[in-house]
């Protein structure tokens, strides 16, 4: 998905703890919205702290209303691999409630984060029949995928400069502000070794090609934390060898 947008759709719509602001639920008359607010909950985590673990009983989903949560798998060599990032409005766990399925991954806060849980009996009355959610649940679903795709892409490549460009792409998505058009913000809340394991690198081998996109002028560092995206299309054409 290119950056501006998905741009667009997470930092346009605003997300709370209230319900109505949920896209899942869009469209309920205030009387549904009443009982879903009395059949959801809203929990706050800590910087660090376990949503989900692996094996944990699929009985609920999430939605992100503040923060960031990590997704990661524990790889035979014992590596943690992160696989995806979640941001305020995403929906975590809304196939798994159809399989009846337990969660396959670690989910942890990256950031001090609010997230909704939604039991499935509330998920089935609400959201199952209605076409707009299912709509919004597949598009997601669709992103996932498309995310997946590009993670296996960087994962396969064996070029150390392919794959720290298309993370710094894709960290578009999840932390990227707009300054102009070729000029992006992100402020990170993950660090060089959690960019490495998303990218398939070792932190040492992350840490050299930012220093040397940084040295052609590509991108720059405010501390440890933000990244400073001054040339996009030098990094797409990295990417598309163009």
């Amino acid at each position: 998905m290119l950056f501006n947008e998905l741009n667009n759709q997470n930092y346009q719509n605003i997300i709370t703890e209230d319900p109505r602001t949920w896209s899942l639920f869009a469209g309920l008359t205030e009387g549904e919205y009443t009982e879903l607010e009395q059949n959801v909950s809203i929990v706050h985590f800590a910087k660090d702290e376990v949503v989900f673990r692996p094996g944990d009983s699929a009985k609920k989903m999430y939605i992100m209303i503040s923060g960031r949560i990590k997704i990661t798998k524990l790889m035979p060599d014992g590596r943690d691999q992160l696989l995806y990032i979640y941001n305020p409005g995403d929906f975590v766990g809304g196939l798994n409630l159809f399989s009846g399925d337990h969660y396959l991954y670690l989910g942890e806060a990256l950031e001090e984060s609010t997230i909704g849980y939604i039991p499935k009996v509330t998920f089935d009355k609400f959201a199952l029949n209605r076409v707009d959610s299912m709509q919004q649940l597949l598009a997601k679903s669709f992103d996932r995928i498309r995310w997946a795709e590009d993670l296996i892409s960087r994962l396969s490549s064996s070029n150390a400069e392919i794959k720290v460009a298309g993370l710094l792409i894709s960290l578009c998505d999840s932390y990227g502000k707009k300054i102009d058009e070729t000029t992006i913000r992100l402020d990170l809340s993950i660090n060089r070794e959690e960019m490495g394991s998303y990218a398939g690198l070792t932190r040492e081998t992350m840490t050299r090609k930012l220093n040397e996109f940084k040295n052609k002028g590509f991108i720059d560092f405010k501390g440890n934390q933000i990244i400073i995206i001054k040339d996009l299309p030098a990094l797409r054409r990295i990417i598309y060898l163009v």
